[in-house]
């Protein structure tokens, strides 16, 4: 008997001190982890990370138009060699700020896919298609739905940038791969195949694939991480994004069905945009042109993004703070005087 009691005193120690050598293990990490974000919020440390952001920023756009135009069948390689250290990076930022749970959504499930048919299914063409219409469909037109912009000396932005617009531009290499290399450019190719055959490979195809992925987000945000996002609202899912302003347009639309029901709204809006952006996807398929002219506006409206935040935001707060500057120099040098 005293050697059981004996038994359970030391795993009840045992336990105590593990349990008190894990929160001095926290503590040490939050300690840490404050201590870096004081360091990356020093004035000279965030200058230096936006230059040399803006500085890989531009040199990215360079090597792009050059593969695109030199050696379109590379661009699967390049993609594949920006996205990596790109998600890494993110994943790492992300998961610092809680909102790692944006990373679940539909564009990153889209780039592993576009992985997968690349390097394991690259002769599957039901594929091909399907990735044709998600990468020209849904990603790129979600550039001018949540604003993507060109605004190269930050790392964030670029990377949501990046995301969206290089899985179309891997798809217009592979789609047009052949004209780009002999020079070759029709207005328009022969439509081939019945309307339902069309239906089946731009709308059907990719379709499925997209409810698969919305059957793996509910799952693990209604079902496995439940728990741990009632737990933490801190932690940012697209839907609490979206939400989290009473006031905002896309609180009110999420809303229209009444608050207890804005995640079957959100499912069935999001499940419309996707069928709706898939409807010019047949004619990118048949006419190089019109894929060019595409993705041509596209980048316009990006750069145009890129351009207000330049001007209208970035420049403002810097004329701002030199502004400060300016008033602290007058008010040191009346005191020198003085």
């Amino acid at each position: 008997v005293q050697g059981g009691g004996r038994a359970r005193r030391n795993r009840t120690r045992l336990r105590k001190m593990a349990h008190e050598r894990r929160k001095l293990l926290e503590n040490t990490i939050r300690s840490r982890r404050r201590k870096l974000k004081a360091i990356m919020s020093e004035p000279g440390f965030v200058m230096t990370m936006d230059k040399l952001s803006f500085v890989c920023g531009v040199l990215t756009i360079m090597v792009i138009e050059a593969v695109l135009l030199l050696a379109p069948e590379r661009m699967g390689t390049l993609y594949t060699a920006l996205l990596i250290p790109l998600m890494v990076a993110r994943y790492i930022i992300y998961r610092a700020d809680l909102i790692h749970y944006f990373m679940y959504d539909f564009c990153y499930y889209a780039q592993v896919l576009l992985l997968i048919y690349m390097y394991k299914l690259p002769d599957n063409i039901e594929l091909g298609k399907a990735m044709f219409s998600i990468g020209n469909g849904p990603l790129c037109i979600a550039i001018i739905m949540w604003r993507n912009s060109l605004v190269f000396h930050s790392m964030d932005k670029m990377t949501s940038m990046f995301i969206h617009i290089l899985p179309p531009l891997v798809m217009f290499s592979r789609r047009w791969g052949d004209h780009l290399a002999k020079r070759e450019f029709p207005l328009y190719e022969r439509i081939d195949g019945a309307i339902l055959s069309i239906l089946k490979d731009f709308w059907l195809g990719p379709f499925c694939l997209y409810l698969l992925w919305q059957a793996i987000y509910l799952v693990k945000t209604e079902v496995i991480s439940k728990r741990k996002l009632e737990y933490n609202t801190d932690m940012m899912t697209s839907l609490r994004w979206l939400t989290r302003k009473k006031n905002s347009t896309s609180y009110k639309l999420i809303s229209v069905f009444g608050e207890h029901n804005q995640l079957p709204t959100f499912v069935l809006i999001q499940a419309v945009y996707t069928l709706v952006t898939f409807l010019v996807i047949p004619l990118l398929w048949h006419s190089i042109w019109l894929h060019y002219i595409y993705l041509g506006v596209i980048f316009i409206i990006a750069l145009a993004n890129g351009a207000t935040y330049y001007f209208h935001v970035f420049a403002k707060r810097y004329i701002e703070e030199i502004g400060k500057l300016v008033s602290g120099d007058k008010v040191e040098s009346k005191i020198v005087h003085t």
